[in-house]
């Protein structure tokens, strides 16, 4: 895999960034970036989107077709906890779902759920990782909250 390649289809997708090694992240992309980035060395998509919002096309459907795997956790203010933010923890670690995409509409719930990733799993300063979350497109000041609280609560004691 080649990290240049990776980010320069990542540039090519709205609000795409690449924030740490085989993590990108974006707002939603169109059907045709499925093909792309697959052949640029990905391996999975993590939509954070839910059901009910437009896509424009089959994101499912056409994921597969590319040959990624494709794991669909919807997010809303109403959804989003403990139980999300373990899941795209467990799904990003995993090596063989690297490099990751993980999208939402603005990638704002992206930025929240990955936050603690950056945290705990990166080993990022909390400072760092917030900073990170925001520069990927977290804007949401409960987002921010609900993933600090999740750091504070998940943060290893050194005792």
């Amino acid at each position: 895999m080649d990290e240049r390649g990776i980010e320069k289809v990542v540039g090519l997708l709205p609000y795409g960034s690449c924030p740490v090694a085989g993590v990108a992240t974006a707002g939603q992309p169109d059907a045709g970036s499925w093909a792309a980035l697959a052949r640029a060395g990905f391996k999975a998509v993590i939509d954070l989107r839910e059901p009910s919002e437009p896509r424009g096309h089959d994101e499912p459907g056409e994921v597969a077709r590319a040959g990624l795997a494709y794991l669909a956790l919807p997010v809303s203010h109403d959804t989003l906890g403990d139980r999300l933010i373990d899941a795209v923890r467990a799904f990003a670690r995993d090596p063989a779902h690297r490099p990751v995409l993980v999208h939402c509409a603005t990638a704002n719930r992206v930025g929240a759920l990955l936050l603690p990733y950056f945290a705990l799993d990166e080993h990022l300063a909390l400072d760092e990782a917030h900073r990170l979350a925001v520069e990927v497109g977290m804007r949401s000041p409960d987002y921010s909250q609900l993933a600090l609280d999740y750091v504070r609560r998940h943060m290893p004691s050194d005792g």
